[in-house]
């Protein structure tokens, strides 16, 4: 296999830079989410992650949709393991495993997500459970995609842009968070796999004071439409999702063009561990302050310490697991991976 050029490695460098900071805001997300089921959570902090909603989850899927690209342009054998089988795969023994943990070390009182519900565990492994369903959903973008790759771009687009824009104005309920989280990011995904070029010129555009004007034009976008009420208008929440992931890429393609940005280069290459463990290693900590007097300013320091220290936990877990072994728990046993001929 030829080594990447220069410009290629640069192009990886700027996913592997997006992703980073995707999981970076998710991990912080739950660490917000768990303080707020605690009444930890500060309301400028909720706010805060509030707004970045916009951004993590959106991201999250445009650059797995990059990645993507390549194997779903491959026969269906090959989709079905890479993009399906995998990732269910995992969904399966990473649900099986959540359950477990929840059910034994970790208080009811802790969790905000009831995630020991036995009913809740039996129907989550049939569909998109409460944490792990970002994997499922990686699955069935994968089919869509394919099934939809003979049609035009513009419809591979269009169907699911409108899809997004109708439930996010909330004109279109699936009566579940998760289905409804599908539906909004699909359109996320999709543009992906179609918008490398498109992609590839918002990056190298990318320049600190575009980085700074980017962030104020959402900001200033976010807060004109709170305050006109416009939530509710078809396509405006697409927008604002829109606007955050450019900013997005024009931050992760100016951290990836740096020496100082590297570790943020390495996380985006080692985000499936950390969404797996992560939210484990953070139920044991608020499991240990339930017992902790937090005063107001180590409550806004609290997701600042919480955010890296769970990052750098989850990886030493997987570390740890494959060195004993484990491997199984992050790629498909041998005999279920596809080989090829």
């Amino acid at each position: 296999m030829n080594a990447p050029t220069r410009a290629t490695a640069a192009r990886l460098d700027r996913v592997d830079a997006a992703k980073g900071i995707s999981i970076l805001l998710v991990v912080a997300h739950h660490v917000v989410w768990y303080m707020r089921h605690a009444g930890l959570a500060p309301a400028p902090v909720v706010m805060a992650d509030e707004a970045f909603a916009s951004l993590r989850m959106p991201l999250f899927f445009l650059a797995s949709g990059l990645v993507a690209a390549g194997p779903l342009a491959a026969p269906w054998r090959v989709v079905l393991h890479k993009r399906v089988a995998f990732f269910l795969y995992l969904y399966a023994i990473w649900t099986i495993i959540r359950f477990a943990f929840f059910a034994t070390l970790v208080p009811p009182e802790v969790d905000p997500d009831g995630s020991a519900d036995p009913v809740a565990f039996a129907l989550a492994l049939l569909l998109p459970g409460p944490s792990m369903w970002f994997l499922y959903a990686l699955a069935v973008f994968a089919v869509l995609t394919k099934l939809a790759r003979p049609l035009p771009v513009w419809v591979q687009l269009g169907a699911p842009g409108a899809l997004s824009a109708l439930v996010g104005a909330g004109l279109v309920d699936f009566g579940d968070t998760r289905w409804t989280y599908l539906a909004r990011f699909l359109f996320f995904f999709v543009l992906g796999c179609h918008a490398r070029a498109l992609v590839e010129r918002i990056a190298a555009a990318t320049s600190l004071l575009r980085v700074g004007l980017a962030g104020v034009v959402c900001v200033v976008a976010a807060g004109a439409v709170v305050a006109l009420g416009l939530r509710g208008v078809p396509g405006v929440v697409l927008a604002l999702q829109c606007l955050a992931v450019g900013a997005g890429l024009l931050a992760a393609a100016w951290f990836a063009r740096y020496r100082f940005g590297r570790p943020l280069v390495l996380l985006g290459t080692l985000t499936l561990p950390v969404y797996l463990i992560h939210m484990m290693w953070l139920a044991l900590v608020m499991t240990g302050l339930r017992h902790v007097d937090i005063s107001v300013p180590a409550a806004y320091a609290l997701p600042f310490v919480l955010v890296p220290l769970l990052t750098v936990l989850s990886l030493l877990t997987r570390r740890a697991l494959t060195a004993a072994g484990a491997t199984w728990l992050f790629a498909l046993p041998p005999r279920l991976a596809y080989r090829a001929a």
